[in-house]
């Protein structure tokens, strides 16, 4: 089994947070909502990783970025068994409409009211749980 370390974001603005849907075919949590993020390379820390991937996935910038919290899961990617570690942030969006980028075919903002209802992957719903929103 591989473990890959990954950074992702919930960045939000005016009472609505941003998911992309991913484009890869054999992703992880498919068919779900993601948050913007992805692989933490060798030669970067961690909040350098989500601004690169922020970029990367949806063409934004984004502003008080904070550590929100950890969590860890194992499921297929690739067609391997995979231990990812997530490192996750908040953000507000700074500048920039966001718009699908390498990894993401669709960008949705949801209110949080909503939020409950969407087909989220489980750990986004334990983060959005940490965070006292779900």
């Amino acid at each position: 089994m591989r473990t890959l370390v990954v950074v992702s974001a919930l960045i939000h603005q005016g009472g609505r947070y941003l998911f992309i849907k991913q484009n890869k075919l054999q992703g992880a949590y498919p068919g779900t909502l993601h948050l913007p993020g992805g692989k933490l390379e060798n030669d970067e820390n961690p909040a350098e990783a989500i601004i690169r991937e922020i970029k990367e996935e949806i063409s934004v910038q984004v502003t008080n970025l904070k550590m929100a919290d950890f969590d860890w899961d194992t499921t297929s990617y690739k067609g391997e068994m995979t231990r990812f570690i997530f490192l996750r942030f908040t953000a507000e969006l700074k500048k920039g409409e966001p718009v699908p980028g390498s990894d993401a075919a669709e960008v949705v903002w949801i209110p949080k009211a909503e939020l409950a209802k969407e087909h989220l992957n489980s750990p986004t719903i334990r983060m959005l749980r940490n965070l006292h929103l779900v």
